[in-house]
């Protein structure tokens, strides 16, 4: 009986988290947009820089990056990326980027990109987000 009380305990612990969470994130006015078909699709590439701090790569399919169409109307499968950092927000408007060993805080750094139209919604499939999810392991 104990064991059932300890289980439902934290069984209702992690309800109430994804709950607060699901719930965060409305609050804070992000938007989605169904993507259409064919679908688009993203994977990244991580590579450390020989210089100083990592090179990113970001591959997609049946999406098009147009940077000169930010803010305007959007048309399906086209727009930017969104790039996370450990939560922090960046936009990217082509398929490469330097992440600098200064914007990295954590021994292990958590790298979320995510497909974005002209009006900054993140694109969605079945209301699950288009995005590809990495780390960087600092030495």
């Amino acid at each position: 009986m104990r064991i059932l009380s300890y289980f439902l305990l934290i069984l209702s612990l992690f309800f109430f988290s994804e709950q607060s969470f699901a719930q965060m994130q409305h609050s804070h006015g992000q938007k989605f947009i169904e993507a259409k078909q064919p679908f688009p699709s993203v994977d990244i590439k991580i590579t450390k820089d020989t210089k100083e701090g990592y090179n990113l790569q970001i591959i997609s399919k049946n999406f098009k990056f147009v940077p000169e169409k930010i803010n305007k109307a959007n048309t399906s499968n086209e727009g930017h990326a969104h790039l996370y950092i450990n939560g922090k927000k960046n936009r990217i408007y082509s398929e490469w980027y330097h992440i600098s060993k200064d914007q990295l805080s954590q021994p292990l750094n958590q790298i979320r990109v995510t497909l974005n139209s002209n009006d900054h919604s993140e694109y969605v499939v079945s209301s699950r987000p288009i995005e590809a999810i990495g780390v960087i392991k600092l030495d």
